[in-house]
């Protein structure tokens, strides 16, 4: 989600695609039936999305550690987590079931997994 923002910050996003263009990025984790946020944080920009994890978990691709430090509430509940494109991959589908969760995701054929 892309928060509409003309400030002064070194993490502000040029997104041409969306309506704001110019904000701050946050990625969150929301419950689909009550929208309650589980968890977020803020898109710094390249290398901070493994914030919080461990030096074995920080060796995945971005997309894995993103959704590894989003669903670290929700780990061993058995619920199940649904991504786009940008998120899913055969990795993450193996982290988050060795984690207690199911995970459905889009896949690409054009976009390796």
């Amino acid at each position: 989600m892309l928060i509409r923002c003309r400030c002064r910050c070194k993490f502000l996003m040029y997104m041409p695609k969306k309506p704001g263009i110019y904000g701050v990025k946050l990625i969150w984790m929301t419950d689909a039936l009550t929208n309650y946020v589980y968890s977020a944080y803020i898109y710094c920009g390249k290398d901070t999305d493994g914030q919080g994890l461990t030096p074995k978990e920080k060796e995945y691709s971005k997309p894995t550690q993103s959704i590894l430090r989003l669903t670290k509430p929700i780990q061993i509940s058995n619920r199940n987590v649904t991504r786009d494109s940008w998120f899913t991959s055969i990795e993450a589908m193996k982290l988050l079931k060795e984690k207690g969760l199911t995970y459905v995701g889009t896949m690409n054929k054009r976009i390796p997994a």
